[in-house]
């Protein structure tokens, strides 16, 4: 671990359009903060100025109309114990959050910095990929949004241009019959354990049949990724345990995952299975109690 970090300059701009200009100034040599969880663990080199954005006013959770709005930093203890993500389909999204880390990291991490560390094991971008949310970014040439799953390009890299900044997640209002779940794997199973394998589901139920399903899958590839053949697997089928399963193990086939100091790649496949078998089934026992 390097011994210090010490960038030159430390600005708080006003508003998102002052962060754009440093942002285009500083190219590369500007990082932005606000939770700081990530960033002053890594101190990446090269580093001379931070841009704070704590105080812009990006902390919020809004449900509107035909949407959910989530600013960039929201802490993740607010999404853990927000009223409008303990109720369904959003609740995976809760679950996620009350995974993260321990409560003092929760109570300065926040969604924009998680999503923008862009690991493949972070927690929160799993439920927003089965909720399909979109990111909304700022840059010199206005607002554009970027869905979540065109967000992650590789380790620890997103879609964001140099001088354009995450501010906003859009979810979108699910089907009435939506349930989620979202299950996680840790090396020594302690709080501050990064996931070994984590899972998000989410299932649209519609006369008693799964109209569509969304499996979102972390920590086995560069990337999370959805089981997309799962997902087609279980498209307009009465469940039972027998498909589950077989979902589960097809979940498995499509990772990709490594030998690292956690786990090795033939572990976390088997995982991949257990886990999503175990998110699907809480989510349809959800569906069953939700429709009795």
């Amino acid at each position: 671990m390097k011994d210090y970090f010490r960038p030159k300059d430390y600005l708080r701009p006003r508003d998102i359009s002052e962060v754009v200009v440093i942002l285009s100034s500083f190219g590369d040599k500007a990082k932005i903060i606000a939770g700081g969880t990530d960033l002053l663990v890594q101190r990446p080199t090269g580093v001379e100025c931070l841009v704070d954005i704590s105080n812009l006013g990006l902390d919020y959770i809004k449900k509107e109309k035909d949407r959910l709005y989530i600013g960039a930093t929201t802490v993740v203890n607010a999404l853990r114990s927000s009223r409008v993500l303990l109720q369904e389909p959003y609740r995976v999204l809760s679950e996620a959050a009350n995974s993260l880390a321990t409560a003092t990291i929760r109570n300065m991490a926040t969604m924009g910095g998680n999503l923008c560390n862009a690991s493949p094991a972070a927690d929160l971008s799993l439920p927003l990929m089965a909720l399909d949310a979109t990111t909304v970014a700022w840059g010199p040439r206005g607002k554009r949004e970027i869905h979540i799953k065109d967000f992650f390009k590789s380790v620890n890299l997103t879609a964001l241009e140099k001088d354009e900044i995450l501010t906003e997640i859009l979810i979108p209002q699910s089907a009435p019959k939506a349930m989620g779940c979202f299950v996680k794997l840790r090396h020594h199973q302690t709080a501050i354990d990064i996931a070994v394998v984590n899972v998000a589901t989410l299932l649209i139920w519609k006369n008693g049949f799964c109209e569509k399903a969304k499996i979102a899958m972390g920590s086995v590839a560069p990337t999370p990724i959805y089981a997309s053949s799962a997902e087609t697997l279980l498209a307009g089928k009465e469940l039972d345990e027998e498909i589950i399963q077989e979902a589960a193990e097809a979940a498995a086939k499509e990772s990709r995952p490594i030998d690292d100091h956690r786990a090795s790649a033939t572990y976390r496949k088997r995982m991949v299975s257990v886990l999503v078998k175990r998110a699907l089934e809480s989510s349809w026992r959800r569906s069953r109690l939700w429709q009795k």
